[in-house]
């Protein structure tokens, strides 16, 4: 769907679409702000994702004491969100962002995965309940995420053989049963809306039980920096071995991204990361 769902929102929220301003940001699909004759304002988000899924991802986030926004109304084809204004990232900000994350980790459970498939953009993550974390982030993540790529023509068969090869290795390079715990999924600073003093609100999830350093891995990968990690560590330690693990964790976010936007760069990224592995 490309076309505002005016019918759509306004049966879902009893008033009229006055004003509309596309927002910036839908890098997979389109998301306006749609402001109502009776003064309120409200966020609509369409595409290719079915985003009922991502409907129940925010009220289990709801349910576990995140901060996201209502879900008003919700299809596969259209989500229909609380507006929640944003003010301006700080460094004060992103300490609290970190702070957050550590507390969504505080959520756990004796397996990893999640009650269904979620979607990271146009990627459905397969997320079978899955004992042995070794196996699960090699064949749900790495071998799944190769293989879309290479369907899309966005990786080289060898890129694909090499990812599926260190797939083979992971319980040599993975540690085999940390904590199954609480992911965002895609925790980026565009994910998640600045107030004045704390975040106030997470969205676009796709969340699923993991191990927490790929969530810090992303984070990282995507831009935020010193002041998020030291405000994850005032609620909880880092590995000092997380960096020797980072670019295997990476390797997934490369090959997500080169699904995503086929280019020779993210391929690039994806070897890099292959090289350093020694795979």
């Amino acid at each position: 769907m490309s076309e505002f769902p005016t019918e759509c929102v306004e049966a879902a929220t009893d008033a009229i679409v006055v004003r509309l301003t596309e927002l910036s940001g839908g890098e997979i699909g389109r998301v306006w702000r749609a402001g109502l004759d009776s003064g309120r304002a409200v966020a609509v988000k369409t595409g290719p994702a079915p985003l009922n899924v991502e409907a129940r991802s925010l009220r289990v986030l709801a349910d576990h004491g995140l901060p996201v926004p209502t879900v008003l109304a919700a299809t596969e084809d259209v989500l229909v969100l609380e507006y929640v204004p944003g003010a301006d990232w700080t460094p004060s900000i992103e300490r609290a962002l970190g702070r957050l994350t550590a507390r969504l980790h505080d959520h756990t459970h004796e397996a990893y995965g999640w009650p269904e498939p979620t979607w990271k953009g146009r990627f459905e993550q397969p997320n079978p309940r899955t004992d042995d974390w070794p196996t699960f982030f090699g064949d749900y993540r790495l071998r799944a995420v190769a293989d879309a790529a290479h369907r899309n023509d966005a990786v080289t068969t060898d890129t694909r053989a090499r990812v599926h090869a260190l797939a083979d290795d992971t319980h040599a390079l993975l540690p085999d049963a940390p904590t199954p715990r609480l992911l965002h999924g895609d925790l980026w600073q565009n994910n998640a809306v600045p107030g004045e003093t704390d975040v106030r609100a997470l969205i676009d999830p796709a969340p699923w039980y993991g191990h927490h350093e790929v969530e810090l891995a992303y984070a990282d990968w995507c831009g935020l920096g010193n002041a998020f990690r030291d405000g994850y560590e005032t609620v909880r330690d880092i590995d000092p071995a997380f960096e020797d693990r980072r670019p295997l964790y990476e390797l997934y976010f490369a090959l997500d991204h080169a699904y995503h936007f086929p280019s020779e760069d993210y391929d690039n990224w994806a070897e890099n990361r292959l090289d350093r592995l020694g795979y």
